[in-house]
């Protein structure tokens, strides 16, 4: 009997995902910098940021801090279809003719990756924005909070990441062990999204340290 393996919610849940990290860059608040590509100004504008800060610097901030929120979400969503595909796998392999769920199954791991992928791009676009707010940071009580809720929430996204990256490495593994010479693309598929996975951490890393520098700034 030929396992069925549902491809299609999965595809559906990652397209879920690619439309929320889509939204991300319309932010409903910016900060000036976010409104100029290049401008003679900047440099000078950047030095009068250190005396009186955008007025939509906590704006900004709060919403930065939603949409971590969303990532954090989004890696939680991703780690609960990679355990999916551990179970995929054992079930593929205790079958005679396991072609077409390996297939399905590789096409799950594409998906995965690609969504994964789309979180690292998000991060760093948010890192970016916590960049151009650490400029213009200065000792404020609220920002001191507002910053420390980020810095959770950033937390929060490392520990979901390195369930993920447990994860992907368990279905690695997996996939080592009992694939044959002829499941090359499995083979690729897999490490492609543990690739993903370690590649997404130098995002949490930059986000991380942006955002930390707004709030030691704050505190001064």
């Amino acid at each position: 009997m030929t396992a069925r393996l549902a491809a299609l919610p999965l595809l559906a849940a990652i397209v879920s995902l690619a439309s929320s990290a889509n939204a991300v860059p319309v932010a409903p608040v910016q900060l000036w910098q976010e409104s100029y590509y290049w401008d003679g100004l900047l440099e000078a504008r950047s030095k009068n940021a250190r005396i009186s800060a955008d007025a939509n610097l906590i704006p900004v901030l709060k919403n930065v801090t939603q949409q971590m929120a969303q990532q954090v979400a989004n890696l939680r969503q991703i780690e609960s279809y990679t355990k999916i595909q551990q179970d995929n796998l054992r079930f593929a392999f205790m079958q005679s003719e396991p072609d077409e769920s390996l297939t399905t199954i590789q096409t799950n791991l594409e998906t995965l990756a690609k969504g994964t992928a789309q979180i690292r791009s998000n991060l760093f676009y948010l890192a970016a924005r916590c960049r151009m707010a650490s400029s213009q940071a200065l000792p404020d009580p609220e920002l001191t909070t507002v910053s420390t809720s980020l810095i959770r929430q950033i937390q929060a996204a490392q520990l979901q990441l390195n369930s993920l990256y447990t994860d992907a490495a368990a279905v690695q593994a997996q996939v080592k062990a009992r694939s044959v010479p002829r499941d090359k693309f499995l083979r690729y598929r897999s490490s492609l999204l543990l690739k993903s996975v370690l590649e997404t951490q130098s995002s949490i890393f930059s986000i991380y340290n942006a955002s930390y520098e707004i709030y030691l700034r704050s505190k001064q």
